[in-house]
């Protein structure tokens, strides 16, 4: 019995010495799956060494037969460290062995075997996966190496003997110190998984932070000092203000600007009591620059520990939804307010404060006929120059707005109808000294005063009313003076179509004598023959005046000529009923003309008529990018075209007047 005992604590006390050696490599950070070959080796020569320093203190039972914790050292190496360490520890120890030598040495060295292919079957298979705990899968492990160590005891003389002096040890304390070794060195392992696991987030977190170059992000703790910042934001302090900061520094302390640094105070302080802030706001110290700052609060374990800021400039922002703002309420084109600020203003302004309030309406004459004779540039100019002249006038008074294409309303208060009518007429003549592309300027006004208990959109039905029937005077003057000066443009920018149009004049009258027209109708051919080019005025004097054959784009703008005369004429209520022959004074009578490819009869008589004289005279004209042709060879080429370009009965009449009035072709 005493012998037993003894054995045990010898034993144990050689457990103990191995557990102090397993307990030193925990205090280490040496990851057990490293890839390196050269740490591997290094490994199995430490714990080799180790094994030397387990078997040099072992408990003697006879001479030669020696008894520790070794076994306990292989399983755990072979578990955790692989089989590289596990067969470098082992040659080490075998050798050991070997050489101390005694009654013992088979035992001992096959010890070491297999307690290590223990190991290295619970490492390298699925065992483990059969028990629910990890640390009953290292006491199994321990438990079944220890059995077969006892069964290496049957290579000693009187085996039985010494397996029941070492049972209890090996049996009830070896398996448990294993499985206490294992738990420690899994711990190790997950402990440095973890450390590495915080490393990566930590770099990754950093690099994440420090990636952004437009947003600075910085915490603080509950005495406004720094715990943490990006590199934004410490390149940020260090550019407006000079300063190099670090952890635990005072954030406050380099905010100069007493304003800025209140404010910034202010929404930290809300922050550490639990409230998330957002703060759009334009920087102190910096007019113009926008800063939008986030404060949110950090926890740790339920109480807040300091506060973290986002904070990124948003000048571009503030200034595309100051520019969306602009255009939901100004015009774009003239800068005036537009109808949907009228709308809205309209009702605020109708107070008593405001009274008198007098509403000025007005609408520009001839801007569509702007439009079609010079293009759209110049309606713009005449919009612009209307819309300036409407601001410098009323805006001391109210506010301008454009509620329509070419109509503008002035809402004035505290001002009476004889001073809105005074400022309407000087306005009015202001105009009329301007032109635009040669045009006039012309605009109508109509002018209204709100009596005191009537609401303002009776005011402004007035005006209107008014605008309207000034207009009716107003406009047909100013449409016929719009043509007149249309055509006079025409024939300035090509004095060569003004006798053009005169020659192909002549000719259609001596047809329409021909063909025994009234006087009425006379007056129309007359009027439409000088008319027919009038949408020539649209088309760039560099196609006109080419030199050389017409590209296929340069001669379907050419082609527009008959709908842009048809749209200006159409505009005067005198020219309206000629406005259709305009338009159709290139179709051909076979149908393959333009721009409505009409046919036969189906094309107005002014328009065939003046088709054949204005063929004539292009053919028998200098043109500038050919010598005119002779008038036997025009003569022929009318004969020719006689049925599908023109009206043959058309056609007969014509050579008849050539013939008979030779003074009219010279």
């Amino acid at each position: 019995m005493n012998d037993f005992i003894n054995v045990s604590i010898e034993l144990i006390n050689n457990a103990i010495i191995l557990l102090a050696v397993v307990f030193l490599y925990t205090a280490t950070d040496y990851d057990t799956e490293t890839k390196s070959l050269g740490k591997k080796s290094l490994v199995g020569v430490l714990l080799g060494l180790s094994v030397i320093f387990v078997m040099s203190n072992p408990w003697e039972l006879t001479t030669g037969l020696f008894f520790d914790s070794r076994s306990i050292l292989y399983v755990i190496t072979a578990q955790f460290f692989g089989w590289i360490p596990t067969l470098i520890s082992m040659s080490i120890g075998m050798g050991y062995r070997i050489y101390v030598g005694g009654t013992g040495v088979y035992s001992g060295v096959l010890t070491i075997i297999f307690s290590s292919a223990v190991g290295i079957i619970f490492r390298y298979t699925k065992l483990k996966e059969h028990f629910s705990k990890s640390y009953l899968s290292y006491y199994a492990m321990g438990l079944f190496t220890h059995i077969l160590t006892l069964l290496a005891f049957f290579a000693l003389d009187n085996p039985l003997s010494i397996i029941r002096s070492t049972i209890i040890p090996y049996l009830v304390v070896y398996p448990i110190i294993t499985m206490l070794i294992g738990i420690a060195i899994d711990n190790q392992r997950h402990r440095l998984d973890l450390n590495i696991l915080i490393e990566k987030q930590r770099t990754l977190l950093k690099a994440s932070l420090d990636s952004t170059t437009t947003m600075e992000m910085y915490a603080l703790d509950q005495n406004i000092c720094y715990l943490n910042f990006n590199e934004f934001h410490k390149n940020q302090m260090e550019l407006f203000y000079g300063v190099k900061i670090k952890e635990g520094d005072d954030f406050l302390i380099n905010i100069r600007e007493p304003k800025m640094r209140l404010r910034l105070q202010q929404n930290i302080q809300k922050t550490l009591k639990g409230e998330v802030v957002i703060d759009s706001s334009e920087v102190e110290d910096t007019p113009g620059k926008f800063l939008e700052e986030r404060f949110s609060p950090i926890y740790y374990q339920g109480s807040i520990v300091g506060c973290m800021v986002f904070s990124s400039e948003i000048t571009d922002r503030k200034k595309y939804e100051a520019s969306i703002l602009y255009l939901s309420y100004n015009d774009a084109l003239t800068g005036l307010y537009n109808r949907r600020y009228y709308q809205e203003k309209i009702l605020s302004i109708d107070s008593e404060k405001n009274q008198p309030i007098s509403v000025v309406i007005c609408d520009i004459n001839g801007l569509k006929i702007m439009n079609d004779a010079f293009g759209h540039d110049a309606g713009d100019e005449l919009l612009k120059e209307v819309s300036f002249q409407l601001k410098q006038t009323f805006q001391t008074k109210g506010f301008v707005c454009r509620t329509g294409g070419d109509e503008f309303a002035a809402i004035l208060s505290n001002t009476t109808y004889e001073q809105a009518s005074f400022m309407a007429d000087k306005l009015k003549q202001s105009l009329e000294k301007k032109n635009i592309r040669g045009m006039i300027v012309s605009v109508s006004f109509g002018i209204a005063t709100k009596q005191q208990d009537e609401p303002i959109e009776v005011a402004l039905r007035t005006a209107e009313e008014a605008m309207y029937k000034n207009k009716l005077f107003e406009i047909s003057s100013h449409r016929n003076e719009s043509i007149k000066t249309i055509l006079n443009t025409l024939y300035e920018k090509n004095p060569r179509e003004h006798k053009h149009s005169k020659r192909v004049s002549e000719l259609c009258i001596l047809m329409g004598k021909k063909l025994g027209f009234k006087n009425d109708d006379l007056n129309q051919l007359k009027a439409i023959s000088n008319l027919h080019d009038i949408g020539k005025i649209a088309i760039d004097d560099s196609i006109l005046n080419k030199p050389g054959k017409l590209t296929e784009d340069e001669w379907e703008i050419i082609k527009r000529h008959p709908e842009i005369g048809y749209r200006i004429i159409s505009t005067s209520p005198e020219y309206a009923e000629i406005a259709n022959d305009i338009l159709s004074h290139h179709e051909k009578y076979d149908g393959t003309g333009y721009p409505r490819g009409l046919k036969g009869e189906n094309i107005p008589i002014r328009a065939r008529i003046i088709a054949i004289a204005d063929a004539f005279d292009a053919m028998v004209s200098r043109r500038p990018y050919r010598e005119p042709r002779s008038i036997e060879d025009a003569k022929k080429e009318i004969l020719r075209c006689s049925g599908t370009q023109f009206d043959p009965k058309l056609v007969k009449i014509f050579l008849d007047i050539l013939e008979k009035n030779p003074s009219v072709i010279e």
